[in-house]
């Protein structure tokens, strides 16, 4: 996979499961949350897409390696909640920056606000809001063959910074009280 794949591509199982109480001598953590990701911008429509000419090739933008993911609200943990899925758009600029963020409903694998508590929603969309990308590109070549020629690359040939959407599925989950990542 080359350095200019899909950002995160990073997904969660979710998963169910059963407490028991700790005997009394046992020092039980406090509950704390942890949240995984996944970009799952493949799925939107390809009539929404960018049509690129025979002669061009588009490179996704890059995640910084500092981005941070969600933390899980503190005020749920003690709920116990199962596993909570919400989706994001997240809008990338020509530099790289994310310039707003919404919620995303009624695609496969996002549930809709009302079956989520909107602190998660509030979570997702404070963490994204810092996030930084080495911007998109469209690399524009002199012909179809020298692109098919090229691997992954603009190379030396043009390329053009793109403001693009992407879109994040964050499962929050916790297992025995605490946080835990399930990475596919």
């Amino acid at each position: 996979m080359t350095a200019r794949a899909l950002p995160a591509l990073i997904a969660l199982l979710v998963t169910g499961c059963a407490t028991v109480s700790p005997p009394a001598s046992v020092e039980v953590a406090p509950p704390s949350g942890q949240v995984g990701m996944r970009d799952i911008s493949a799925v939107i429509a390809p009539t929404t897409r960018m049509q690129l000419a025979d002669n061009e090739s588009f490179l996704m933008p890059l995640d910084d390696s500092a981005n941070a993911t969600p933390t899980y609200p503190d005020a749920l943990l003690a709920q116990r909640l199962p596993a909570q899925i919400v989706c994001m758009r997240v809008s990338v600029d020509r530099d790289g920056a994310v310039t707003s963020s919404a919620p995303l409903v009624k695609m496969p694998e996002c549930p809709g606000p009302e079956l989520v508590d909107t602190a998660f929603f509030g979570a997702a969309a404070k963490a994204v809001a810092g996030w930084r990308f080495d911007p998109a590109l469209r690399c524009v070549f002199p012909d179809a063959k020298t692109k098919e020629n090229t691997i992954a690359s603009c190379g030396e040939f043009q390329a053009i910074p793109e403001a693009v959407s992407l879109t994040y599925r964050f499962v929050f989950e916790q297992k025995d009280g605490r946080g835990s990542v399930r990475v596919l």
